[in-house]
């Protein structure tokens, strides 16, 4: 189990995912950010947004990361609540959903893309070299 201290001060307690679920939300992730093209002249930074936006905006990507969620804790006032459809209802809580949904989608999506990235560095670093 990981924790995050979140923006408001919550504590965020991430259990992994089932294989199962964790999958579906790498295989929405992935379906995805496919479209997003990346050429050697992409902007990092416009890279980065249309990242975010994808994932942000995806209803497939957000049914994924539910089944995730919904395995984790927030902890605001001194009691560990499960993560439901309503946790992020007050205002206070809604500062923490983006990082809630960053740090749970991250601790379920990095175990499949350890060993990605190694064998892909070479990779990824001959696109930036041919940018500069």
């Amino acid at each position: 189990m990981k924790e995050i201290k979140l923006p408001s001060g919550a504590l965020l307690k991430i259990n992994q995912a089932p294989f199962t679920d964790a999958k579906a939300l790498l295989q929405a992730l992935l379906e995805e950010i496919k479209a997003i093209k990346i050429e050697t002249k992409t902007e990092m930074a416009s890279l980065y947004k249309d990242i975010f936006c994808a994932g942000i905006s995806s209803p497939k990507i957000e049914a994924a990361l539910w089944k995730c969620l919904k395995r984790c804790t927030y902890n605001s006032k001194g009691a560990d609540l499960k993560i439901e459809e309503n946790t992020f209802e007050p205002i206070e809580a809604r500062e923490d959903y983006l990082a809630v949904c960053m740090g749970v989608a991250k601790e379920n999506i990095d175990p499949f893309t350890k060993s990605l990235s190694a064998e892909y560095a070479q990779f990824f670093q001959g696109i930036l070299s041919a940018r500069q």
